[in-house]
Parts: structure tokens; sequence; C-alpha cells
């Protein structure tokens, strides 16, 4: 395992215009195997499921079940590929990052073209995706972004303008509110994801096997609680945006309420 842990992301190509930065890197071998896995759990359904596909069955009814319990069944089913997608993702990238050699591969950066190949200090191929703020903040934007176009969906542009000006003098709390909702969403996943990672990094470091074993089991839970929270709070703030229906029921989106 590599014994750094660089705050920012290592550039490792370039694709025209686009630095491909290693977390970049690991998101596309993230999602090539997340396709892998579909294709194998899909390939051959069955009525009566066997092993692998009772185990996609499960997680997936635990997420839909996450999403409606929250949300109420009618958004919930509508935001549960967002919601799923998320979850999956994130649990997959955090416990990609904890296979072991998953940093020993190493490759020239992508400035060293110009410098000569003894002075070049190679970077790490692959790096968590989560351990990256770039990614975890575009996660966040993407999650708060849905949220107010839900929010204009399911209470009409009137109605949610209403909404986020009542009373008026709120209107810059409710704007700063949104705002560190994608703060705490990046943060929080990035924070716990690259400190996880130096943890690991330095008690390897200190203590080859036994002691970084345990951090290891720890690592995996915290991987997966990360996963939830990210998720949750994500249906959490749906939910709040598209219970503003007019008539108090469970929120429709606004063109099928007018019929």
């Amino acid at each position: 395992m590599n014994i750094q842990a660089p705050l920012a992301p290592e550039p490792i190509a370039q694709l025209g215009p686009i630095v491909i930065t290693n977390s970049m890197f690991t998101a596309v071998v993230v999602m090539v195997i997340l396709c892998i896995l579909a294709w194998l759990g899909t390939r051959k359904m069955q009525l009566v499921p066997g092993r692998y596909q009772s185990m996609l069955e499960m997680a997936l009814q635990f997420l839909l079940d996450l999403s409606e319990s929250t949300a109420g069944k009618r958004v919930g089913r509508k935001i549960f590929p967002l919601i799923a997608t998320f979850f999956i993702f994130i649990l997959m990238a955090n416990w990609i990052g904890l296979m072991p050699g998953f940093g020993s591969i190493e490759v020239a950066p992508l400035h060293a073209a110009s410098q000569a190949a003894e002075h070049v200090e190679k970077v790490p191929l692959l790096r968590s995706v989560n351990s990256d703020l770039n990614m975890t903040a575009a996660m966040a934007l993407l999650s708060i972004t849905v949220v107010q176009v839900l929010g204009v969906v399911y209470s009409g542009v009137k109605g949610y303008l209403k909404h986020l000006a009542t009373p008026v003098f709120l209107l810059p709390v409710h704007i700063l509110s949104e705002i560190s909702h994608v703060i705490s969403l990046a943060a929080r996943l990035f924070g716990n994801i690259f400190g996880g990672e130096v943890l690991l990094v330095v008690m390897y470091a200190l203590v080859p096997l036994l002691v970084p074993t345990v951090f290891l089991g720890l690592e995996v839970l915290f991987g997966f609680i990360q996963a939830l929270i990210f998720t949750v709070l994500s249906v959490v703030y749906i939910a709040l945006a598209t219970t503003h229906a007019p008539d108090g029921h469970e929120a429709e989106p606004k063109a099928v309420a007018a019929h």
C-alpha cells in the first residue's frame, strides 16, 4: 500500500481538454464492475431466485422500502432509481478502496513527461472515489438539484416560490440552508472516507498486520454507514421538498393533480 495520502487527486492522463485523475479512473472502474454484477444478476432471472438473485432483490427491496417509507409510496418509487444508484455506487466505491493492494499500482503522473525518468515520483493509479472532494461535491450538487426540481414539480412554480418566500425575510436563510445541505453532504462523505484512508495508511506504516486488520473491519462498517447516511439524507431532503402539496395529501406532480 502506498504510504502517502495526498489531499488532492493526482492527474494520470489527459483525454483532449479533460484531465483524468486517479479518482476519476477508479470511478470508471467501479461503474464497470457494477455493470458486470448487474448483468450477472439479471441475465438468468428466475421466478424462484437463486442465491445471487435473492441477494440483489433483498438489497433493492431494502432501498425501495427506505425510499417509500420516507418520501411516501408515490414519490418514493419515482426517486428510487436515483436513491439506489447513490447507495450502491457509494458503497461499492468505499469498499473497493479497502481492497488489499488497491493503492500499490503506480504510474507516472501526467506532468512527468518533461521530467527525467529518474526524478519522476510515481502516483497511485487507483484512489478511493469518495476521498476526492470533487466527486462527493458533484453527487451532493446532483442530490440538491433534484430536490429543487421535484419541489417545483410537486408544488408548482408558484407554490414552490411561495414556500421559499414565506415569510419573505426568511428567503436568505432558506437559500443558505440549501447551500449548507450541499456542503454537508459533500464534506461529511469526503471527510470520513479520506480520514479513514489516512488512518489505515498510518496504521499500516506503524503496525504491519494485526492492528490494521481491526481498523480495516471498522472501515468496512463505516463505508456502509456513510453510504446509508448520504442516501437517507437525500431521501429526507426530497421528502421535505415534495410534502407541500396544496391538498395536504400525498404529494402528486402538479401537472397530474390539475387533471
